[in-house]
């Protein structure tokens, strides 16, 4: 009789990283299986997969996908557009979208989730419109700074008292896109490169152009919430949490690398 799967967690998406980047996937490693019971492990993990940071003959076997199976089943496809039956509680959309109407799918999705937020984790008062202005940034910002839209795609689940999403490409990547900017030719590092990311107005384009990079929308929803935040980049990860998280409390740590770049917001209702 086969255990029962483990909860794919970020900490079990970091230990799978670097086992496949020290080679050791080994068959007792993958005998574990996990299932996700949050999006950001997931589409980070699926990232991971799809990028070949994470690969191997049988890690196609380590998810139990359980209620996520709709929305994999929808990636793999390559869907544009997705959401759950059960009154759009969870649904991605991709951020190229060839349609001439794509703008329309993109509002019709923001809406969903709005209302998700509001109606499904009741978020209080204008948080949900906040947060989704924030999912709207950070749609623009994989436009503006990934250099393959292609690979990008923002998605959101909301739960009794939890609302959650995420932005991700596979693109260049934090790094890479501020080095395009004169004023941190000289910058090396991924995790210094995600800081100055969340820092108001940085972006490639330079300081204060009004071309930031979208965060401070995220920082205002999660006012007086208590929020997870996950900034996935290169090598690094910055990470905050507590009520009202802010930039000054953020930690930074190393991690496998990923391409591109990775948000992932998680709000809680109620939390004190």
């Amino acid at each position: 009789m086969s255990a029962a799967p483990e909860p794919l967690t970020f900490g079990a998406v970091d230990g799978l990283g670097f086992a496949s980047t020290a080679g050791q996937l080994n068959s007792a490693r993958l005998s574990v299986r996990y299932t996700p019971h949050r999006l950001g492990p997931l589409l980070e993990f699926l990232y991971l997969v799809a990028g070949s940071r994470l690969s191997g003959p049988a890690v196609s076997n380590l998810l139990v996908p359980n209620g996520a199976a709709p929305m994999i089943a929808a990636l793999e496809e390559g869907r544009e557009r997705w959401a759950s039956s059960d009154n759009r509680r969870m649904g991605f959309i991709r951020a190229v979208r060839p349609a001439p109407d794509g703008d329309e799918h993109l509002t019709a999705f923001l809406m969903d989730a709005q209302r998700a937020g509001r109606d499904v984790a009741k978020l209080p008062g204008t948080t949900p419109g906040q947060l989704v202005a924030a999912m709207h940034e950070l749609e623009n910002n994989i436009h503006e700074h990934s250099e393959a839209a292609e690979t990008g795609l923002i998605a959101y689940r909301a739960a009794p008292g939890v609302f959650e999403f995420v932005a991700a490409d596979r693109g260049i990547g934090i790094l890479a896109s501020l080095r395009r900017s004169p004023a941190f030719a000289s910058l090396t590092d991924h995790g210094r490169a995600i800081e100055a990311a969340l820092a108001d107005g940085t972006s490639r384009f330079g300081m204060n152009t009004g071309r930031g990079n979208g965060f401070r929308p995220i920082f205002l929803g999660l006012l007086n919430l208590r929020g997870s935040l996950r900034f996935r980049s290169g090598d690094h990860a910055l990470l905050m949490d507590g009520r009202s998280p802010q930039l000054n409390t953020a930690q930074l740590t190393q991690k496998p690398v990923i391409d591109g770049f990775l948000a992932s917001v998680c709000s809680e209702a109620g939390s004190q």
